[in-house]
């Protein structure tokens, strides 16, 4: 009968999961993991798995904490172009607000593990998904509240405020000005207005 676990594995997770966001997957080694968690080598390997399965976890972890935002923009109910504002002004929020300069973690983890695994290929590529639902939804509703343009495609819209995003994130980690990134958001709102 195997163990029941003696901490929680929640705020354990949490642990891992700022480790590997500050250091990487290739970065982080087992000792910094179990510095940082508070377990030894076997309570993490019985109850995470190995390296790739602890970091797996703790990406899909930052998704459902990340994905926060998303939620955050929906129960403000405003229309559809203040809506994607309001998302990237989140992100500016979390950019001026990330003084140890960790990026997104997702992004940084496909920049450095994206060809080296297929399962995370497969959570990057939901990642995306989801991006791209929440922002084709949000163009849906804006062509038809005549806030966004009609000329394009809300598919093709979404997909260039997905890009968008991501390098709004990545462009963020250096450039820190906020008039520079306020006015970075403004030029994407245009764009699609």
């Amino acid at each position: 009968m195997p163990r029941s676990e003696d901490f929680n594995r929640d705020e354990v997770l949490e642990k891992a999961k700022n480790v590997f966001w500050m250091k990487g997957y290739n970065g982080t080694s087992m000792q910094d993991l179990v510095d940082a968690m508070g377990l030894n080598r076997s309570s993490i390997y019985n109850s995470f798995g190995n390296k790739m399965e602890l970091y797996q976890q703790s990406l899909k972890k930052y998704q459902t904490d990340s994905g926060c935002l998303f939620n955050k923009v929906e129960e403000k109910n405003r229309n559809a172009i203040e809506s994607v504002g309001l998302a990237f002004l989140y992100m500016l929020d979390d950019i001026l607000h990330d003084k140890e300069e960790k990026g997104c973690m997702i992004i940084n983890c496909f920049t450095e593990m994206g060809n080296q695994d297929e399962s995370l290929k497969g959570l990057y590529e939901a990642n995306q998904e989801h991006l791209h639902n929440f922002f084709e939804t949000m163009v849906k509703k804006g062509q038809q509240d005549g806030s966004i343009r009609k000329d394009e495609s809300s598919d093709a819209l979404a997909h260039y405020l997905v890009s968008a995003f991501q390098g709004f994130r990545i462009t963020g980690s250096s450039v820190r000005d906020p008039k520079i990134l306020k006015g970075i958001i403004q030029n994407i709102l245009k764009t699609i207005a």
